[in-house]
C-alpha cells in the first residue's frame, strides 16, 4: 500500500489518502525507479506558501527496487522533477477514487471532488510558473523577549521575541507536527493545532470571518483590544486566507519583521519572493489573497 499526501496546506492538515492498487502501485515503483534523481527528501524542493510537491510513503516491505519509504516528488521546476510531473498529475487525479480508507484528518480536510479541483489548479499553475527556490537557514537564538508599544492603539502592549526558527526546524517531529496557528502562539503542542479547536469552534468554510471566529475563541483579542500584563507574554499576529480552501498565521519579531511557518516545513522570516516580511499586508503571500487582520494572543490562549 502506499500513502499519498498532497503538501499543500498551511493551516489545515494536508490532504491524505491510501492507495490499495497493486497494479498501479507497481507502475509507480517503475516510474521511479527510471528517474531516482527526481526523488528528494522532505524539506527539499519549493518551501513557500501553496503547493510544494507530493509525497510518497510506502506502507509494506515489499520494496525490491530500494527505495526510499518515504520522499517527495514534483516539488521543483528541475528537469529531474519534471520528469516525474505526469506521474504526480495522476496520482491526483486519481484521489477521490483512491480514498477510500478513512483517516481522523478527513473530518477537517475531506478528499472530495472540491479539494481535488484545487489541488489540480494548483499543481498546474505551480509547474507553468517560475518561482524561486527557498533555502531556509536555521539560526539557533535565545528567545529574548522585549516588551513594545503598539503604534497602532494609543496603550496597548504586546511582547517581541528574537526569531528562534531551530526550536521549530532542528527536530523532523516538532516541524512535522506544528503549524502556523502553533508558531503564531508560539506553543508547540505536536498537534497541528487548528482555531477553535480548543473551544470546539473549528472553522468551516476557511473564510477570514470563521476562521478569526474560531481563534477568538480560543481567547485571541482584535488588536487594540489591549491585553493586561497578567496575560505576559502577548503576541502580536496576523491571519490570512486563501479563499474557501485554508488559513496562514504571522507572528512579529525582534527586529522588525515577521516570521512563520507554513505547515509542516520549516519556520521562516521571508515570503514567497524570499523577501524579509516587514508587512504580512503586501508581502507575496501567493494564493493567500485575503488579509484578515491583526490579534494579540496572550498566555491564556489555549490551542489543540
Amino acid at each position: 500500500m502506499l500513502r499519498v499526501t498532497v503538501d499543500i496546506f498551511s493551516g489545515r492538515p494536508n490532504p491524505t489518502w491510501i492507495v490499495t492498487n497493486d497494479e498501479k502501485i507497481e507502475r509507480l515503483r517503475g516510474a521511479l525507479v527510471e528517474n531516482p534523481a527526481a526523488i528528494s527528501a522532505a524539506g527539499e524542493g519549493y518551501q513557500g506558501l501553496g503547493y510544494r510537491g507530493v509525497q510518497l510513503h510506502f506502507l509494506d516491505d515489499d520494496n525490491e527496487f530500494k527505495l526510499p519509504p518515504q520522499f517527495m516528488i514534483a516539488n521543483d521546476a528541475t528537469e529531474a522533477s519534471r520528469s516525474l510531473r505526469d506521474v504526480a498529475r495522476g496520482l491526483l487525479e486519481g484521489m477521490t477514487r483512491d480514498s477510500k480508507i478513512p483517516f481522523p484528518d478527513h473530518v477537517l480536510t475531506p478528499v472530495d471532488k472540491r479539494i481535488q479541483e484545487y489541488v489540480l489548479s494548483r499543481f498546474d499553475q505551480f509547474h507553468r510558473s517560475p518561482f524561486k527556490h527557498q533555502h531556509v537557514r536555521v539560526v539557533p537564538s535565545r528567545g529574548i523577549r522585549v516588551t513594545v508599544h503598539d503604534r497602532n492603539c494609543d496603550d496597548c502592549l504586546y511582547e517581541e521575541s528574537r526569531f528562534n526558527p531551530g526550536f521549530w526546524n532542528n527536530n523532523a517531529f516538532v516541524q512535522t507536527n506544528n503549524n502556523c496557528y502553533n508558531y503564531a502562539r508560539n506553543w508547540r503542542t505536536d498537534t497541528f493545532a487548528q482555531p477553535g479547536r480548543a473551544s470546539g469552534h473549528w472553522p468551516n468554510p476557511m473564510a477570514c470571518g470563521d476562521v478569526s471566529a474560531g481563534a477568538m475563541s480560543d481567547g485571541l483579542k482584535k488588536r487594540c483590544d489591549c491585553l493586561p500584563k497578567g496575560e505576559y507574554p502577548r503576541r502580536l499576529v496576523a491571519l490570512v486566507v486563501d479563499p474557501g480552501f485554508d488559513y496562514h498565521w504571522y507572528r512579529k519579531q525582534k527586529g522588525g519583521f515577521w516570521g512563520h511557518k507554513p505547515g509542516q516545513t520549516a519556520a521562516r522570516k521571508i515570503d514567497n519572493s524570499s523577501a524579509v516580511i516587514t508587512n504580512p499586508e503586501t508581502c507575496d503571500r501567493g494564493g493567500y489573497t485575503d488579509f484578515c487582520g491583526y490579534f494579540y494572543a496572550g498566555k491564556s490562549v489555549q490551542i489543540i
